[in-house]
């Protein structure tokens, strides 16, 4: 008898298939089960290392013994006549085919689970025969998408961080084609765990498709799930199953955003826009502490927590330790310490180092960024970002200007585009700028802060009041864009909308001197004086080396000569920048400050009138 047939009268063939089939089987039960336990990846790596090592052991047991009717013997004891071998074959027949039974359905079943996952938010995919063209939703650019937040479906929620990663930069990667339309992150990031479905999210957010998904990530497997729907009839344009390893995440989102921008018929030929939707680096370490950097950031914005910035900044610096040429990395490190060097960005001082230090982070950083970007597009805007801060207005205003031009749909562009029309007076330019982007997009928390800010500088009540009301319908609650809020609703005369305001953002996580300035707006308004004034002897007491808090809480209490000689010492530095900050309010007077007044005239610039804040409080 051949060394093969005595491997089949032993039932060692068989014994193998069995234990392979039924351990892929055991695996995989495993795996989801302790996902859904939240146990540790060692746990099923230990019993897949135990699986594999019991397969010999299996074979050589399968070759030596024999089940007998008196017990299990050893082969060489069995006599060949009384062998019941092939009785034992069937019966392992019956259990390979059963376990391949089981091992089918398991795969159908997981085959399924994402789809299934995101059934309830989304209506099922339209028949094969309905892909007759149907119109997009009424009043919508048929080239506008937003991106709703990936579902997390890993059993470590610390994940999450992961995918609203991912999310965010498959968003940033279709914001960059400039033929197609993207919903502001904050828009689409409202509808995270809404029940709502896709026509009505759709119509809220004025776009004609979504694109929904979902990650699991376990071990050294990553699914990433992903389909676009098109809200008119919910029919889906295509939709895919990414079943990598994690390595591949940064290719996952790059196919992602280039499957989208074909469906959607861009008018970017294939080479291009491959490498508009391109991350910048070829790291995976370096992508994920990227991604992770974003989700601190948002989570600062979102619950006022200034604290939680810190976290962003660390993430990436690791994103550029582990990739050197990383430039988005860069440019995300550069706004970093550019926010802690400003006089009224509220995240400022959280980090306590000399300025002259944190001017040289941030240029080294935007310096590294514009050495390292391989895009020429965006090179202009970290080239603006930089003339900028360097006090080179004008210059800083063309480049933006050209930026815009060739991506419209970058929202930190756009708020940086604010800024600039704002600190040079171009007051008709800026509110177009602010109904434009209304207009185009208008949910960004970022971008309608600083349109809440500049538009003050219209003095239009009714303008204000009606920009402010759209504005907190689409935002919803963000606890910046509140504060905000508060102050446009109280210069629009709005006393009751911007007390509703007020308790938004007293139950947030904003530090004590933001919710006393919210405290003191409302008491000024409402005419008590004195509770206006014990707050602002607080201010004076607790925070004396806070310059923006010392001006801002001044002019309030109609002490404008006081204010603004507070802020004179800023006038006299070498970097006129923290004083500059100061420009983007409308009851700025840069007349009280000779050698801004020289830099504006240099350039020039004529400043504003300032205005007076309407619900100061009125002082005898």
């Amino acid at each position: 008898m051949s060394f093969f047939e005595e491997l089949k009268r032993r039932n060692v063939v068989r014994v193998g298939v069995a234990y392979v089939v039924i351990g892929w089987v055991t695996a995989q039960i495993a795996e989801f089960a302790f996902e859904n336990f939240g146990a540790p990846d060692w746990v099923l790596k230990t019993i897949v290392v135990i699986l594999l090592l019991g397969l010999p052991i299996a074979l050589f047991f399968a070759w030596a013994f024999e089940m007998t009717p008196d017990g299990v013997k050893r082969e060489k004891d069995v006599d060949r006549s009384e062998s019941i071998t092939s009785m034992t074959g069937r019966k392992l027949d019956r259990l390979i085919i059963a376990a391949l039974v089981l091992a089918v359905a398991y795969f159908l079943w997981d085959r399924q689970t994402g789809v299934e996952q995101l059934e309830s938010i989304a209506p099922p995919a339209a028949a094969e025969t309905a892909e007759v063209e149907q119109p997009p939703v009424a009043g919508t650019d048929p080239r506008s998408i937003a991106v709703l937040p990936f579902v997390n479906m890993s059993s470590d929620q610390e994940q999450e961080w992961f995918s609203d990663g991912l999310t965010e930069e498959i968003l940033n990667s279709l914001a960059r084609t400039p033929d197609l339309l993207v919903a502001a992150r904050t828009s689409s990031f409202k509808f995270k765990g809404s029940p709502e479905d896709i026509p009505t999210i759709a119509a809220s957010l004025g776009v004609a498709h979504i694109l929904e998904g979902s990650v699991r990530s376990s071990g050294d497997q990553l699914r990433v799930t992903a389909q676009l729907i098109r809200a008119s009839d919910g029919f889906h344009l295509w939709s895919q199953t990414y079943d990598r390893n994690p390595e591949e995440v940064i290719a996952i989102q790059e196919e992602i955003a280039i499957e989208i921008a074909i469906a959607l018929e861009t008018a970017m030929d294939p080479e291009a826009l491959a490498h508009m939707v391109s991350s910048g680096t070829n790291s995976v370490a370096a992508f994920n502490a990227y991604l992770q950097g974003m989700a601190y950031g948002a989570s600062t914005l979102s619950t006022g927590d200034v604290y939680s910035f810190l976290g962003a900044r660390d993430n990436y610096e690791r994103a550029v330790e582990f990739d050197p040429n990383f430039s988005l990395a860069y440019w995300r490190l550069a706004t970093f310490w550019e926010s802690q060097m400003s006089s009224t960005n509220m995240v400022a001082g959280i980090v306590e180092i000399p300025v002259e230090e944190m001017s040289a982070r941030f240029h080294a950083a935007i310096d590294k960024a514009i050495a390292t970007e391989r895009d020429p597009v965006n090179k202009l805007r970290f080239r603006a970002w930089k003339a900028s801060k360097s006090m080179r207005l004008a210059l800083a205003r063309r480049l933006i200007t050209e930026y815009l031009e060739k991506r419209p749909n970058d929202q930190d562009a756009q708020n940086s585009n604010l800024s600039l029309l704002a600190t040079l007076s171009m007051d008709e330019e800026l509110l177009a700028a602010i109904k434009d982007y209304q207009e185009r997009d208008g949910y960004n928390a970022l971008v309608t802060q600083a349109s809440l800010t500049h538009i003050l500088t219209s003095n239009d009540s009714e303008l204000i009041r009606a920009y402010a009301k759209t504005a907190v319908e689409r935002i919803g609650d963000n606890t910046f864009f509140n504060y905000q809020a508060h102050r446009a609703l109280l210069w629009a005369g709005d006393i009751d909308g911007a007390t509703r305001m007020q308790r938004l953002v007293i139950s947030s996580d904003l530090s004590d001197q933001y919710l006393q300035m919210v405290a003191l707006r409302q008491a000024c308004a409402e005419g008590r004086v004195s509770d206006a004034t014990r707050i602002f002897e607080r201010f004076k007491k607790n925070y004396a080396n806070e310059l923006s808090t010392l001006w801002l809480s001044s002019m309030l209490m109609s002490q404008t000569e006081r204010a603004h000689e507070i802020l004179l010492e800023l006038d006299d530095a070498d970097d006129l920048n923290p004083l500059i900050d100061f420009m983007s309010y409308a009851q700025f007077d840069a007349r009280y400050f000779p050698n801004l007044m020289a830099l504006l005239d240099s350039q020039g610039i004529t400043p504003r009138e300032p205005l007076p804040v309407p619900y100061r409080c009125k002082i005898e």
